[in-house]
């Protein structure tokens, strides 16, 4: 089996508002939003959050994790494909991959804020659930390995996509609230730590690993 290594243009984008349609469906995020391309690891690879106090207005944050995988050497049929995540910090969040689309906006080099809602199939205010392109399995809260890497199964869209275009990006997102567009019902951080490949070395870099026929 091969293996390519996310590039160090992978990053978060984050988006809080005090609404939870405006933190979820943002376009471009609002003043406090930011694009974060250069950390090593994160507690916050995928959040979504919910914060308020009696008498005050809730207070929301969503967090999505892209990455960009150069696989213009792939020509054959792609098959068995997996996706690792090497995880750290928390596990009380869910975790889906889904098709990026038009992310790295510059120049494939960096996020910028107008990012975050750069998902193939992406819908305003409606559920993910038949309309993204899902690219690896969700992983549920509590299952998300904080001490290794976290594997999902690629999906045929992946494979297919990994054959036929140079670089593959992929959003990693929260599943219960975010892809399934569900607000949370209770203040709280609902959160899963990851690295990234700007933490030293390789061995602890998102990968996609599969098979290539001759």
């Amino acid at each position: 089996m091969a293996k390519v290594l996310s590039n160090s243009a992978d990053g978060n984008i984050f988006s809080p508002t005090t609404t939870w349609a405006g933190a979820r469906d943002a376009t471009a995020g609002g003043t406090q939003s930011a694009a974060v391309d250069d950390e090593d690891y994160s507690p916050n690879f995928t959040v979504v959050s919910r914060f308020g106090s009696r008498g005050a207005s809730n207070t929301y944050k969503v967090t999505r994790s892209f990455m960009q995988f150069d696989t213009s050497s792939i020509t054959g049929a792609v098959s068995s494909v997996t996706i690792g995540v090497r995880g750290s910090s928390s596990n009380n969040g869910s975790v889906i991959a889904v098709k990026a689309s038009g992310a790295f906006s510059d120049n494939a080099t960096n996020l910028a804020i107008g990012d975050f809602d750069a998902i193939d199939g992406y819908t305003t205010g409606s559920s993910l659930a038949g309309n993204a392109t899902v690219y690896g399995t969700q992983i549920v809260t509590t299952n998300w390995s904080t001490a290794g890497y976290n594997v999902m199964t690629g999906s045929n869209d992946l494979a297919a996509d990994m054959q036929n275009n140079s670089v593959v990006d992929i959003c990693f997102m929260d599943y219960t609230h975010d892809y399934l567009n569900s607000a949370p019902s209770s203040n709280g951080t609902f959160n899963c730590g990851g690295y990234y490949a700007d933490y030293t070395g390789v061995d602890r870099d998102p990968y996609i690993e599969f098979t290539e026929a001759a």
